[in-house]
């Protein structure tokens, strides 16, 4: 797998720091010499250098104070000290680590042993920069990789990529479950990504994948597909089975959450100029969250179709259908809904229900179990909407006082919104449910 080329940093008289530098080439690093301290402060400040290599004995000042200065200024990940000094006095070698160098070699130390002590340095580095829990590079190797991509001719692509519902995930297995799933998408990255292609882990499930434009939507689609083959394997066999886990919200709501999946968003150098690595992270992260708005994995990009547009995407377009026996809350419902600027129409009956909805097709349906039906209740009303092909895209809220929200979701409803309610949680869970695009199965 590709990693960040690193960066090395020298400050030497001009003669020594041309062979040191002509050294460390041969390291694979991007190699930049210095002479005097504050060449070395104009570059700090936009280089970040993975490793300083700096002398003790500089004709401006001393190389001890200046590992001093830049352990004070520099923000984290600050480089790796690594000083030179002429003298072999240990006292003298034991104040240079005192004043902040993490090595101190000799001046006279051999050019292959310097070699290879400045790349277990930068091993070391990178170990350190990596995720903790994936192991894969972290977020400043992540900015290190993007700005170097940013900066070079070759083309690039980048994928941004995360769990949908880990949240949901964690509140019913734990944490730790919710990890190993995490792990397992790295090691999915790890299996799929080419010698030549980089993968890392930001935070969170919050990873990054930079490719060949022609392999973008190649490696999207691979990384969907060995996802869903192993997803199932973290769900016992009853929430399989049943397709969705329950989601607990304030105030008593329970909603069917899809189980999990992927999105990826994809850009490219090929279609846009971007002009830093967040401006690269925050585009990718927007077409990732439209890939969200379809069900199941996905991915999303400026070579993916246009999402269609969603029935009730808005209020004043929406059409809400009340089934309610209760004819003073009905009244209140369809009053207030309708200041919302939504479509409503009421009725207390399951039979009355499901012509209108068959007849006028509304976005959502509010539905109290408790019906006057003697043929069918809410339950089975519910039950009917959501196993008619033509009428599943239906949201079904169950408004009721049934203290069983199991049986609301196992019927088919979207939501259980337990009576009595507030009338501001209501209208909140009504808009996020009609402006959303995505329709469970």
């Amino acid at each position: 797998m590709l990693l960040p080329t690193p960066v090395i940093l020298i400050i030497h008289q001009p003669r020594a720091a041309a062979q040191y530098a002509t050294i460390l080439d041969k390291t694979g690093a991007k190699v930049h010499a210095v002479t005097s301290f504050e060449e070395a402060n104009e570059l700090l400040s936009f280089l970040h250098p993975d490793l300083v290599l700096l002398t003790a004995h500089m004709q401006e000042g001393d190389g001890r104070l200046y590992c001093q200065q830049i352990r004070a200024t520099l923000v984290h990940p600050r480089p790796v000290l690594v000083l030179l000094h002429s003298s072999d006095d240990v006292n003298e070698r034991i104040s240079c680590f005192r004043y902040g160098a993490d090595d101190v070699l000799s001046e006279n130390i051999d050019k292959s042993e310097l070699a290879i002590r400045v790349l277990a340095h930068l091993r070391r580095r990178q170990e350190e920069l990596s995720n903790p829990l994936t192991q894969l590079p972290g977020a400043n190797m992540i900015r290190r990789m993007l700005e170097q991509c940013l900066v070079s001719d070759r083309p690039w692509a980048a994928l941004s990529i995360d769990l949908n519902n880990l949240r949901v995930y964690n509140e019913t297995y734990g944490d730790l479950a919710g990890d190993q799933l995490i792990k397992a998408l790295g090691a999915i990255l790890v299996d799929t990504v080419a010698d030549n292609e980089f993968a890392g882990h930001i935070e969170a499930d919050d990873f990054l994948v930079i490719t060949s434009p022609e392999r973008r939507i190649e490696l999207a689609e691979r990384i969907c597909a060995q996802f869903n083959e192993i997803a199932k394997r973290f769900y016992p066999p009853d929430d399989i089975k049943r397709g969705y886990l329950v989601s607990t919200g304030r105030g008593g709501i329970r909603r069917r959450v899809p189980l999990m999946s992927i999105a990826i968003g994809i850009v490219s150098s090929h279609t846009r100029r971007f002009q830093s690595y967040v401006d690269v992270l925050t585009t990718s992260r927007d077409f990732r969250y439209a890939a969200k708005l379809s069900p199941g994995s996905s991915w999303a990009g400026d070579d993916s179709p246009a999402p269609d547009k969603a029935r009730g995407e808005s209020p004043s377009r929406s059409r809400i259908l009340v089934v309610e026996p209760d004819g003073a809350m009905a009244c209140l419902l369809q009053e207030i809904l309708s200041l919302e600027g939504y479509t409503v129409e009421v009725t207390s009956s399951a039979d009355d229900a499901l012509n209108l909805a068959r007849h006028h097709q509304p976005d959502l349906m509010l539905l109290e179990s408790n019906l006057s039906d003697r043929r069918m209740d809410g339950w089975g009303l519910c039950r009917k909407v959501k196993g008619d092909k033509d009428l599943s895209n239906i949201w079904v809220v169950m408004v009721t006082s049934h203290p069983d929200q199991s049986l609301a979701l196992e019927s088919g409803a979207d939501l259980y919104l337990p009576k009595p309610f507030d009338m501001p949680s209501l209208l909140s869970e009504v808009s996020l449910l009609l402006r959303s695009r995505q329709r469970l199965a």
